[in-house]
């Protein structure tokens, strides 16, 4: 029998911190992506039934008997270079979800460690009704918040989405009972590196003064530098060079938002080597130079 014909590859939120959408569909909704994406990938259904299956290899798998069928109150999240291949649960049903890509801090990472999987890098978690309304509060709010005209809305969004996965954090440690699992499903398979890398992580974020060769960093943390490099881009999905960028021009802008230090200094306390290195850099990641994403955000909030 022939193999299902494979849709186009589903297009990803360009690069940011943090993309959100509350959704309401009725129509074919399908993401594919065999490859995965750089990000962290978290959906939540409100209304209707949607479908998670597992991908293997570059191929279609319609009729998996691993597949997974939620509805509202179950919470996916996809890690940084998982497979993905989700939708409704049929073709013409309306599927009311939010989905939200972003790059969490270290430090939330350790929040999910309790999330049981669905297969390996796929967790799920299925919240009760009587548990879902301050959850799902927070989540709209991420989208309302990003997609507003607030200048600070993007950090807005962000609180608000922590808030959500806090809520459902303490949700795991006091409730948790995974609908359609089995007991081994819920074990967490996290890889045996895992803590490592998130030190490594935690070490580049908290120092960005300070760019450590990858042979030390390697070192440190007891791995060579190709293995290190490998677990650190299958993890955090980015590599450590370009995280610690990340984090750089992250801090940057709320420097520029939330200060009046002039983007000299700015520049030389998160380790840019020049203010024109970091111009352009931050003009490449968020589309502006740094004086007129000021300029914008205090025109706007006038």
């Amino acid at each position: 029998m022939p193999s299902p014909a494979l849709p186009p590859v589903t297009p990803s939120p360009p690069p940011g911190p943090l993309y959100a959408r509350y959704w309401d569909l009725r129509g074919v909704c399908h993401g594919w992506r065999p490859a995965g994406t750089r990000d962290w990938l978290l959906l939540y259904g409100e209304r209707g039934a949607f479908t998670v299956r597992p991908v293997r290899g570059h191929a279609l798998q319609p009729a998996d008997p691993q597949a997974f069928t939620g509805g509202p109150g179950d919470i996916i999240i996809y890690r940084p270079g998982t497979p993905q291949d989700y939708g409704q649960h049929r073709r013409d049903a309306r599927w009311r979800h939010i989905w939200v890509h972003w790059l969490p801090r270290p430090e939330v990472t350790d929040w999910l460690r309790e999330w049981p999987e669905l297969w390996p890098g796929v967790h799920h978690v299925h919240v009760h009704s009587t548990h879902r309304a301050p959850i799902l509060r927070e989540l709209v709010l991420t989208d309302t918040a990003l997609n507003g005209r607030h200048p600070h809305r993007e950090q807005l969004a962000l609180n608000a989405l922590e808030r959500a996965l806090l809520l459902i954090a303490q949700y795991v440690a006091t409730h948790h009972t995974p609908a359609g699992a089995t007991p081994s499903a819920t074990a967490p398979h996290l890889h045996p590196h895992t803590q490592r890398i998130e030190r490594a992580a935690r070490l580049l974020a908290g120092d960005l003064t300070q760019t450590p060769a990858l042979e030390d960093l390697a070192r440190q943390h007891g791995l060579s530098r190709s293995r290190f490099a490998a677990l650190f881009t299958q993890h955090i999905g980015h590599t450590p060079r370009r995280y610690q960028e990340l984090q750089r021009l992250a801090r940057a802008r709320d420097l520029l938002l939330y200060t009046n230090q002039d983007v000299q200094h700015i520049a030389e306390q998160l380790g840019f080597s020049t203010p024109f290195y970091f111009s352009l850099r931050f003009r490449g990641h968020y589309g502006h130079s740094p004086r007129h994403f000021r300029q914008r955000a205090r025109r706007d909030a006038a």
